[in-house]
């Protein structure tokens, strides 16, 4: 049995060109980059070139950008290190962000910091005049996700750059790019941004990778002391075969990406147009063309996702019920509360998501292996409930 992976936004497989670039590393070039003899210098060229690489492709400078393990720990290195250094002041975020910073956000609310939390439209998409009302002289932080994990809305990030350097100059604008880098243009001047994270294993890397991006001029303390290694500011041995791969895997997908967002939203595409079919079935986020491309959630009232999910998985279909990273917890989706779905409709919600491979003929595959799924749930649903009467 084939299996169709429809589970891009969690991870995506590890492309040929970074497998090779790793195992080459690991296998030739596997010195430490911080060694004075010859290998560790040979690695050091090689940290380098990945940094200069990934640096081209963000249009900053090489000596602003840090790697880490993840975008969650890219993600807590920022938000910390601001709390760190500022101690005090107010910390916005959106009614939709990762837990990756949602849970640091909630952390700091209890130490003393004043959380709020900017409201979403019924698309997923920040409500930027809101978001105003929200930022004062003792805004410290403001937080902002690229493209929502799990609807695939993007946000204004060009007007929201504009508001918190009008209102609130002295704090600090961090991206979330995770599931933007790669997919979507980044144009982290024209937002007026001061920090931005990706991941590796989001655009055909390995897992264990991940970057930030800190604007010169941005100052905060390190998360991980010890050794010195990124200019002080995350210390640890660097994972260069992963670092490697990931400057492979990024420079690869941002070289083909308008033909990669073209091939997604054809499969995007034809999905919806099946699926809409299916009776009360409702998108979640934005219009198929203004979201992401490689991003699908959709309901269907009357069938539990998890059901739904584990009967795809019985066919050799990969798909999520929300954001992998909080699949195992027994609470709703918080982005579809935030969007103002019922209950029922958020119990109900698959996401389908797609890398540069998938096929219009997956596609068509997977519409058909969800119709058959959510008629025969409904069925024994109503079978039950006359059972009880």
């Amino acid at each position: 049995m084939k299996t169709i992976y429809f589970d891009n936004s969690a991870t995506t497989c590890v492309s040929a060109a970074a497998a090779e670039a790793a195992m080459q590393v690991m296998r030739e070039d596997f010195g430490n980059p911080s060694s004075l003899h010859g290998m560790g210098l040979k690695a050091a060229r090689r940290l380098r070139e990945a940094r200069e690489t990934l640096a081209g492709l963000l249009q900053v400078k090489a000596e602003e950008l840090y790697f880490t393990s993840c975008g969650s720990e890219s993600n807590n290195m920022l938000i910390m290190g601001v709390a760190e250094a500022r101690r005090s002041g107010r910390i916005i975020v959106s009614a939709i962000e990762h837990a990756a910073v949602q849970e640091p956000a909630r952390y700091l609310l209890q130490r003393g910091f004043e959380v709020c939390y900017a409201p979403v439209d019924a698309r997923g998409v920040v409500d930027v005049d809101k978001l105003c009302e929200l930022l004062t002289p003792d805004t410290v932080l403001v937080s902002i996700m690229q493209v929502n994990n799990e609807v695939g809305s993007i946000q204004p990030l060009t007007e929201i750059g504009a508001a918190v350097k009008r209102l609130a100059p002295q704090a600090i604008f961090h991206i979330d790019g995770v599931q933007g880098f790669g997919k979507r243009p980044v144009e982290l001047a024209r937002w007026q941004a001061d920090a931005y994270s990706i991941s590796a294993h989001k655009i055909h890397g390995p897992k264990g990778v991940g970057l930030l991006w800190l604007k010169q001029g941005v100052r905060i303390p390190p998360l991980i002391r010890g050794g010195g290694q990124e200019h002080g500011q995350r210390s640890g041995t660097e994972n260069l075969p992963g670092i490697v791969a990931f400057a492979t895997t990024a420079a690869e997908g941002c070289r083909n990406m308008a033909a990669n967002t073209a091939a997604m939203l054809q499969v995007k595409q034809a999905l919806y147009e099946q699926l809409i079919t299916i009776e009360d079935a409702v998108l979640n986020g934005p219009d198929v063309a203004e979201g992401a491309a490689h991003i699908l959630n959709m309901s269907f009232p009357g069938v539990r996702s998890e059901v739904l999910l584990h009967c795809l998985e019985a066919q050799g279909i990969c798909v999520s019920s929300g954001s992998a990273c909080s699949s195992h917890k027994s609470s709703g989706s918080g982005v579809l509360a935030a969007m103002g779905a019922g209950e029922e409709r958020a119990d109900s919600a698959l996401r389908f998501s797609f890398c540069a491979e998938n096929t219009v003929e997956e596609a068509a595959v997977v519409a058909a292996a969800v119709k058959a799924a959510v008629s025969d749930l409904r069925m024994m649903q109503k079978g039950k409930g006359k059972r009880r009467r």
